[in-house]
């Protein structure tokens, strides 16, 4: 017996090393067999210009759907998400008017889902912040906007022009625009935009302003990150709704939704 005893505790401390652990759930996989689907909430707005332009809440009737059919777990309105929704949240789509524009509140919600490693993606007027209203006055709004994704819009300063426009890609190699060719297309840019310098250019489109004998050339997609917080992708592209058909703007944002969420660029390929 007492041979058999230290036998008998040795097989207790292995059992107990290899028994499942009951402590809470065991983390859900982000990629591979038995993934969880990517949590995606699309933060929409009313209508704010003329036909065809500015149409948020088609792309919210579509853009949800489309989501949802590539294995995501989409949803979204007009009304900011809720402590619960941003929690269930791995990629925050903001595409409305002024997408900056937080409440107090908000901004502590947008603060903790940032802190954790949320991920954003940002559609044109979405990367305009302006608690006044007034674009003759600047906000320091902007300033917390451009720390949270990289660059903004900056009251004052920064310009659009809407109308034809040509995207060159800067970066060729990124996962979420390789093997994407230059494009032009009808739609609007802004320039003279607010960047940090950890923000990585993606591709840029000639400006009004002048350089030498052709256009200075300025970033219209980009990337940033935080180590170990927030993910964000900026498509300055968008005002104009039919463009999100095309199956480059529709790759490059898909993408950029899955490179947001930290997961394969293709995990909402068809």
């Amino acid at each position: 017996m007492r041979f058999l005893l230290p036998l008998l505790a040795a097989f207790g401390l292995f059992a107990a090393d290899t028994a499942p652990q009951t402590g809470g759930p065991d983390p859900i996989p982000t990629s591979g067999p038995g993934s969880r689907p990517l949590r995606v909430f699309l933060r929409s707005g009313p209508k704010s210009h003329g036909p065809g332009d500015h149409d948020h809440p088609s792309f919210l009737r579509d853009w949800v759907p489309l989501l949802n059919a590539r294995g995501a777990v989409a949803k979204g309105g007009d009304v900011f998400p809720t402590a619960a929704e941003l929690a269930e949240t791995d990629v925050l789509i903001i595409h409305r008017q002024v997408g900056g524009n937080f409440k107090p509140a908000e901004r502590a919600l947008i603060d903790e889902y940032a802190k954790r490693g949320g991920g954003f993606v940002v559609i044109h007027a979405g990367a305009v912040a302006s608690q006044t209203g007034k674009p003759e006055v600047d906000d320091p709004a902007t300033d917390y906007y451009r720390d949270l994704l990289g660059g903004t819009w900056r009251n004052k300063v920064t310009k659009w022009r809407e109308g034809p426009m040509q995207l060159n890609f800067v970066d060729k190699e990124h996962p979420i625009t390789k093997g994407i060719a230059d494009f032009g297309m009808k739609d609007e840019i802004y320039y003279d935009l607010e960047m940090l310098p950890g923000a990585h250019a993606l591709a840029t489109a000639p400006t009004p302003k002048k350089k030498g004998d052709g256009f200075e050339a300025q970033t219209q997609l980009w990337t940033y990150e935080k180590p170990g917080a927030q993910r964000a992708f900026v498509f300055i592209p968008g005002h104009t709704y039919v463009n999100f058909a095309r199956p480059d703007v529709q790759t490059l944002l898909l993408r950029g939704i899955a490179w947001a969420g930290k997961r394969p660029v293709d995990t909402l390929a068809k």
